[in-house]
């Protein structure tokens, strides 16, 4: 890949997001030498050179970004109807075990999705303070038919000055899909950028560690994806585009990125 000191992405909905790099993104990899043949299996093989232990954290830390940055895209550039919470009885799973956790939520999953062809979802797991796992999801396409109210409402817990108190909303709570193995609560989705921001959170470094080298979130093959683009500029180009997109963006904000060996600033704006 080319160079590059500024990235637009743009989502579905138009919406776009502006990041400009303080220096030029050039990725080399990292604490790589040139790759060569193991002469017994004939596959190939990458020296590490430096501090194992800080390539292993990099690794963790580059493989989290990138699943935040998957799920995050995936959240906002689609529509949802629900924001669904699942938790596993610990008479029927061992919600500690991240893996039977899986092995157990993907036959409901599957279930879910033929009943509704036109299902959309994204679905991300979310690891307890405790260690124990349950999962969140956003639904799209859901027929009719599996959708029920519990005959709950969803509530609120109000701060005061005193006490915190609690209180009803007219926030109904549903359930679909027959699911079985704990509880499932499923609201209406009033906010994609709140769900969105909730969705993303989910993915911490300790769910990431724990679930090395296995699946972070599952999405239906249905869904958009924004569209990035790249470009080279100057610096008084960059200064100018920064000034220019300060003034009239939503939201920004200063993040530091690590490419390969490097690390640097980014500004971050979303129109």
């Amino acid at each position: 890949m080319e160079p590059y000191n500024v990235k637009v992405i743009t989502y579905p909905d138009l919406s776009r997001q502006y990041r400009v790099y303080y220096r030029d993104v050039v990725y080399k990899g990292y604490y790589r030498e040139n790759r060569f043949k193991n002469p017994f299996d004939d596959k190939w093989t990458k020296t590490i050179k430096g501090d194992l232990q800080k390539h292993y954290e990099h690794t963790a830390e580059v493989s989290m970004k990138r699943t935040k940055s998957k799920v995050y895209n995936y959240a906002r550039c689609n529509n949802w109807d629900w924001f669904v919470t699942l938790t596993f009885s610990p008479e029927k799973v061992n919600r500690y075990d991240y893996d039977e956790c899986i092995k157990k939520l993907k036959p409901w999953l599957d279930n879910v999705r033929r009943a509704s062809p036109g299902l959309s979802y994204l679905v991300v797991p979310e690891k307890h303070k405790d260690g124990a796992y349950h999962f969140h999801g956003l639904f799209s396409g859901l027929d009719d038919k599996q959708i029920v109210w519990t005959g709950k409402y969803v509530v609120k817990r109000i701060k005061g000055l005193g006490r915190s108190r609690f209180k009803r909303t007219d926030e109904k709570i549903y359930r679909f899909g027959s699911y079985r193995l704990g509880w499932m609560t499923a609201t209406r989705v009033k906010e994609k950028e709140r769900v969105t921001s909730y969705i993303t959170k989910y993915i911490t470094k300790e769910l990431c560690d724990s679930s090395f080298g296995r699946k972070r979130y599952w999405s239906s093959r249905n869904l958009l994806t924004p569209l990035e683009e790249v470009f080279h500029m100057d610096g008084t180009a960059r200064f100018v585009l920064s000034d220019e997109l300060g003034e009239s963006s939503k939201f920004k904000k200063i993040s530091t990125v690590q490419y390969g060996e490097m690390t640097q600033s980014v500004e971050i704006f979303d129109l």
